[in-house]
């Protein structure tokens, strides 16, 4: 009985570090979204950073993340937010 739970705790904490690795820092105003068009799993983030420069002039690039290997678009969230912010002064 002893013997499984420490093998059930041992393996809670080695997923509990799994996704503590997945969720690694985001640079401030760097926004991800999945890109729709990269097919496979994301093995090498350079072929889907050339992706999603294709896919949108809106992303800046792209990198693998995540369990699943997924291609996520990077887009700048923050000049965005600022954009919205300032064009009802702007048309003072």
């Amino acid at each position: 009985m002893e013997s499984s739970q420490q093998k059930l705790s041992a393996a809670v904490v080695l997923l509990l570090l799994v996704m503590a690795a997945e969720m690694g820092p985001v640079q401030v105003g760097e926004c991800l979204s999945e890109s729709t068009t990269f097919k496979g799993w994301c093995l090498d983030s350079g072929s889907c950073n050339d992706t999603c420069l294709q896919e949108s002039t809106a992303y800046s690039g792209g990198k693998c993340r995540g369990i699943r290997f997924q291609c996520w678009c990077i887009t700048p969230c923050a000049s965005a937010t600022t954009t919205t912010l300032l064009a009802p002064e702007a048309s003072r």
